[in-house]
């Protein structure tokens, strides 16, 4: 019997435009009136999650930037955190300025930026989080951010600064991407799969009580853990390769569909 249901956000639970289905709230809500907790576990900040969070009523625990914050939903408390060291983060940024790269920088849940550009004024209108700017991000005065993420739209550019990333800064940092023009940078050993697993064992739960749903590449740790992983129709390959189920895609109601076939019937 399933206890726990561990979904994604962008791509797994939102459409196209960023919305959550009708479809996918009732399904919800059926879970969670069964006694099986939903957790919703996204790259994005607690903030830009949490209009998501009040749609699903939500009050339980989140697990945001890839896993390297839990958060108490209702109280507001921070359960967990594992930020990148300041030195770490200063030295990515002046290698990753150096190449002209687009940084984000997440630190007390407020986004930094020091260009106004087309990548940051996107990135504003997914996740409805207004960047605050600054003159230069080396110069600027912060201590151990959550995450940085760089935006790169070119698909060549994107695979050689992953490639890069994961070959110099290998001991001290982990990289993944949450969708094909992010690459997400986090504390070594931050993932949302070892968050979960946290979560589980301070729960007592097996690995067969747990469904975990996603589409990118930051979902393949937690979707590999959970009894039952689930990649969305519109995964990534890799994903897909990694799950037990696909479902439907996130323009299907996939996350309903599939969750009323294994839960509810």
């Amino acid at each position: 019997m399933y206890k726990l249901v561990v979904v994604d956000l962008d791509n797994t639970l939102l459409d196209e435009e960023h919305k959550i289905s009708c479809k996918n709230i009732d399904m919800i809500e059926k879970i969670r009136a069964q006694d099986i907790e939903v957790i919703i576990a996204t790259g994005r900040m607690y903030s830009s999650a949490q209009p998501y969070l009040e749609e699903l009523s939500l009050k339980n625990r989140v697990i945001v930037y890839n896993g390297a914050m839990v958060k108490d939903i209702l109280s507001g408390q921070i359960l967990y955190h594992k930020p990148i060291e300041e030195e770490v983060a200063r030295k990515l940024i002046e290698d990753l300025k150096s190449e002209g790269l687009h940084i984000n920088l997440y630190q007390d849940d407020r986004l930094y930026v020091d260009q106004d550009n087309r990548y940051k004024r996107r990135y504003e209108r997914i996740t409805g989080i207004k960047a605050v700017h600054v003159d230069n991000l080396i110069d600027f005065d912060f201590e151990n951010p959550t995450k940085l993420l760089i935006i790169e739209d070119d698909p060549a550019q994107h695979k050689y600064y992953i490639e890069y990333l994961k070959k110099k800064y290998s001991d001290i940092i982990d990289v993944t991407e949450s969708k094909n023009y992010f690459i997400e940078i986090g504390a070594k050993g931050v993932n949302k799969g070892n968050t979960l697993d946290h979560l589980m064992n301070e729960r007592g739960l097996k690995r067969e009580e747990v469904i975990a749903i996603g589409d990118g590449l930051n979902d393949i740790e937690m979707i590999s853990l959970a009894g039952t992983g689930i990649a969305m129709g519109n995964a990534h390959r890799l994903v897909k390769k990694a799950s037990d189920v696909i479902a439907p895609s996130h323009q299907e109601d996939g996350v309903a569909v599939i969750l009323e076939k294994l839960i509810m019937s």
